[in-house]
């Protein structure tokens, strides 16, 4: 008979991490799309250039899409 020391259950502490992994991404996500929205959309960071607030605006969106994309084929 063969003991194991420390975890015994591996499979479900990777299941664990992966959905920690996953709420932590979309998260993530919204912050990035939030950003987004209130660059381009609001008058909150009205002091900033125009020109200057739609590219981190448009760099935010982008980058939230994609980070969305690679949640969605990282959970399959």
């Amino acid at each position: 008979m063969e003991e194991k020391y420390g975890h015994y259950n591996d499979d479900t502490e990777k299941k664990n991490r992966l959905g920690m992994n996953v709420v932590f991404g979309m998260i993530m996500i919204a912050i990035y799309l939030g950003m987004a929205y209130l660059l381009l959309f609001t008058s909150l960071f009205s002091n900033l250039y125009d020109i200057v607030r739609y590219i981190m605006g448009g760099v935010f969106a982008v980058y939230g899409v994609f980070r969305g994309y690679r949640l969605f084929v990282g959970m399959k």
